[in-house]
């Protein structure tokens, strides 16, 4: 009787998913996104799934009504630079795949070959599977935070020794592309001077480079350029006053960092090396005490 029903579950979800990816209501939805630019993932979990929650939660998780959530992620994934391997609708779908179908698929497969799986087995690992995209967004882009904060000072040091020498500002911008090794910020510069060649204000395209960002130090940096244009001042002393700034910055978050280390390795010291350096001191004077006293 089980086998008979476990049969009947795996038949009706065949006829599901066949009737999903063959519905018409999917293939309007893949017709719509002809146009839009095939996008290939670094991971390779989201790259493999793909074409599953697209054809089978996508139809149906666009339709939710999470319009903060969605604005939220949207520069989350655009700051983390994942927007030509994602985007927001397709990261609803992921996360609702893992969480949802995933565990589902798992629990009927489980039962129709009688093993005895805890229930909690599945709510918990489709709570796990439901982080999963959330946390692969927010590693990819506090990494990207991490390489633009390492690049920015030769950056603008670069930036205004061009200004310096007589450069204008887009000129020592194209100075930085090619002479700066390739990375994030570079990128998102080359992007800057694109935005402005198309017609893009100067103020503008720097602000959508601090929004695309979402980093404090290109955020300062952005608001200080934006005010000394509009005001005419010099653009290499402000870049050189930032330059020096930003180099006492990453030299106190340097010096917090080794604070922290510090602190951290208390417990691994009083818990295991401690012990260790205890036993190898006085354990051979206890040794020698209980042979002596037989």
């Amino acid at each position: 009787m089980l086998a008979f029903l476990g049969m009947a579950l795996m038949g009706g979800s065949a006829f599901y998913v066949g009737y999903q990816l063959f519905s018409g209501e999917v293939q309007q939805s893949a017709a719509s996104r002809l146009e839009e630019k095939k996008k290939k993932s670094s991971n390779s979990i989201p790259r493999v799934s793909r074409p599953l929650f697209r054809a089978l939660v996508m139809p149906y998780s666009s339709r939710l009504k999470f319009e903060n959530w969605r604005k939220k992620q949207r520069r989350t994934i655009i700051s983390a630079g994942l927007e030509e391997e994602i985007d927001v609708e397709e990261l609803l779908a992921f996360k609702i795949f893992l969480g949802f179908v995933v565990p589902v698929a798992l629990f009927i497969y489980q039962f129709v070959n009688n093993w005895n799986w805890p229930w909690w087995v599945f709510p918990g690992f489709g709570l796990l599977m439901f982080i999963y995209p959330s946390v692969w967004v927010g590693g990819s882009r506090k990494r990207r935070h991490e390489e633009i904060r390492i690049q920015l000072p030769f950056v603008i040091d670069l930036l205004t020794l061009s200004t310096e020498a007589g450069l204008d500002f887009i000129g020592a911008l194209q100075k930085v592309v090619e002479k700066t090794r390739p990375g994030p910020l570079v990128s998102e510069i080359e992007r800057m001077i694109q935005e402005i060649q198309l017609g893009t204000t100067r103020a503008e395209a720097l602000r959508n480079l601090g929004w695309r960002i979402d980093l404090t130090e290109i955020s300062s940096l952005v608001a200080v350029l934006v005010t000394a244009d509009q005001m005419g001042s010099s653009i290499g002393d402000v870049l050189r006053v930032q330059s020096e700034l930003i180099r006492t910055q990453r030299f106190t978050n340097a010096e917090k960092k080794g604070a922290a280390a510090s602190q951290k390795l208390l417990f691994p010291l009083i818990f295991f090396i401690m012990p260790a350096v205890f036993i190898m001191i006085f354990g051979p004077v206890v040794l020698g005490l209980l042979g002596a006293g037989k």
